[in-house]
């Protein structure tokens, strides 16, 4: 609202609306916890959408992405913005760095650049990706984009859809929690998944692998760290755990008290 609010202004300043109608743009007050997302996706579910895609999709786009996405929690500009060079097999590891002279670059800029370490299963995802599915192809800058279409460098716009569909409930159990026909649901169409009701953006997937790493008992800071943001905006916009899951993590350290 407030953008909208600047924009209207400017549109005075050329007499394109009345005067002063930008008074009349009021942007809402957040207090407490308003300004905070909740959505994300849970650790069941995303275990299940991968397991479905090692099993009928291994090592294609989609399961790259998502791989990515929820062990390394990186943002989609992020993964956007890796290349072939940037992973490392031998350390398992992936570099991510900001490059917006050749178009990537990333949200926090060069404070946003990074190591992430990877697992081996997902080393051997990007392993098989890279030697057997991956099109071989360079961007316009002469780069070899790491996810990549026919086309050239995945784009986010590509990435994010290939959340949205494989998020859907029914991709991965033939089930609609929602009562509706499958065959006739419109969100199953290819450009239609995100108007399905349970699937999620890649930044609901990014909360997800946060909210789970730290019930995983990881501390605040490695999380912090890994996925690149400050500890008080993780525990402000990133931690969904509830107070009641916090506590029982805290009862563990009662013993060294």
């Amino acid at each position: 609202m407030d953008t909208l609010r600047v924009f209207i202004k400017w549109l005075e300043s050329i007499d394109g609306v009345e005067q002063d109608l930008h008074t009349k743009v009021l942007s809402p007050t957040l207090t407490g916890n308003d300004n905070i997302r909740s959505v994300m996706l849970d650790s069941e579910r995303a275990n299940q959408i991968l397991e479905y895609l090692r099993k009928y999709e291994y090592a294609s786009r989609p399961h790259v992405a998502l791989e990515l996405m929820w062990h390394t929690m990186m943002r989609v500009g992020a993964v956007h913005a890796l290349d072939c060079a940037d992973y490392d097999p031998a350390n398992q590891a992936l570099e991510i760095i900001h490059r917006p002279e050749s178009g990537t670059p990333l949200k926090n800029g060069e404070t946003g650049q990074r190591f992430v370490a990877l697992s081996e299963d997902v080393c051997e995802v990007l392993d098989d990706w890279i030697e057997q599915q991956r099109p071989a192809v360079t961007d316009e800058h002469g780069r070899e984009p790491l996810v990549t279409t026919p086309e050239g460098r995945a784009h986010t716009t590509t990435l994010r859809g290939d959340c949205y569909r494989y998020t859907r409930p029914c991709v991965p159990t033939r089930e609609c929690p929602h009562g509706r026909n499958i065959e006739e649901c419109s969100a199953t169409d290819y450009d239609g998944a995100s108007e399905c009701p349970s699937s999620v953006s890649p930044h609901a997937l990014r909360r997800g692998g946060i909210t789970h790493a730290l019930s995983e008992d990881w501390p605040m800071k490695a999380v912090g760290d890994r996925a690149n943001v400050s500890e008080t905006v993780l525990e402000m916009h990133y931690d969904s755990r509830s107070e009641e899951e916090k506590m029982e993590q805290r009862r563990e350290y009662l013993d060294d008290l």
